[in-house]
């Protein structure tokens, strides 16, 4: 049977046109998000471009991958052009928060009104919009050539991309605003409507789905592709994880499951003739540190034709 064992482009990973290049990693909970979001930032960052990894895990899993401490500032790794950078949702809250009242204190001398808001800030809605607040922050920053994003799994991601949407319909139901409250819904949902423009521009924005080939990841991958489809945002590419290497073919006990596999990624190129279907082999060992993941790279994306020095 053939083995088609296709590497991911390196035009899907690096910047064109002289855009900025944003890259989610995006999958349930398990597929390896995390070790190819690492590979894909390393690659990225040994072609000489300043990148970033953005971590939205709450345990922060790359700092296992590359033994460095993960925090919610970034911080560049070993002199190299890669930077790690992990959203802590405490942080985000009590930043958020502060900015919040902040500019109420500014905008109201009352402080009846200014309690009133702090006990509504007190909430895990709260929270979840000052991590959406901040990784709005990463996808608008210039100042990184590259960022990657190690999303969390898959309904996670989705919600936060949705946040944007609902932003808008609940300012749309509003009766009435202050002067000042309009202002700055005004300017939140400009920045929003600025990042769903970036999240939907297919230079500036890859988004790749992980998956293993089974058949429950791969169902899972595609609803989430159709509700990200519906909000404008294309997948370019499927990453299938954890395949078994073409001399597995020979044994007794793996040549069925490889069977298996190459079935599920003949299918899914069947079914996705406008994407990139990469394949991502399983390795001897645990992909830890530099090394390894630079070997990795080199077996799952492709070398640009031209490399920058």
């Amino acid at each position: 049977m053939p083995f088609n064992y296709d590497k991911l482009p390196a035009d899907l990973v690096l910047p064109q046109g002289g855009k900025r290049r944003r890259i989610f990693l995006a999958g349930k909970g398990g597929v390896g998000k995390t070790t190819l979001a690492s590979t894909t930032a390393l690659f990225a960052a040994d072609q000489g471009f300043k990148t970033l990894l953005v971590t939205t895990d709450p345990a922060a899993h790359i700092g296992n991958v590359f033994g460095e401490t993960v925090t919610s500032v970034p911080r560049c790794i070993l002199d190299s052009n890669l930077w790690l950078v992990r959203i802590d949702p405490k942080v985000a809250f009590d930043a958020y928060r502060q900015k919040v009242l902040g500019s109420l204190e500014q905008q109201f001398e009352d402080t009846e009104t200014v309690e009133r808001v702090s006990e509504e800030l007190n909430s895990p809605c709260t929270e979840e919009v000052a991590v959406f607040q901040e990784f709005l922050d990463y996808v608008l920053s210039e100042e990184f050539e590259v960022t990657v994003f190690d999303t969390a799994p898959t309904g996670h991601t989705i919600r936060l991309l949705q946040l944007s949407w609902d932003y808008e319909a609940e300012l749309e139901h509003k009766d009435a605003f202050t002067a000042e409250t309009a202002a700055l819904d005004d300017t939140q949902l400009a920045r929003m409507n600025a990042a769903i423009r970036t999240l939907q521009d297919q230079q500036e924005t890859g988004m790749l789905f992980v998956t293993l080939p089974e058949t429950t990841p791969i169902a899972e991958m595609e609803r989430a592709i159709s509700d990200l489809e519906r909000t404008h945002i294309h997948t370019q590419g499927i990453i299938v994880n954890q395949v078994l290497p073409e001399e597995a073919a020979t044994s007794r006990l793996f040549g069925k499951r490889l069977e298996l596999q190459m079935g599920h990624i003949r299918r899914l190129k069947e079914c996705n003739t406008n994407r990139t279907i990469a394949v991502a082999t399983l390795q001897d060992d645990e992909i830890i540190g530099f090394e390894l993941l630079q070997r990795f790279s080199d077996d799952v994306i492709e070398k640009p034709k031209e490399t920058i020095q």
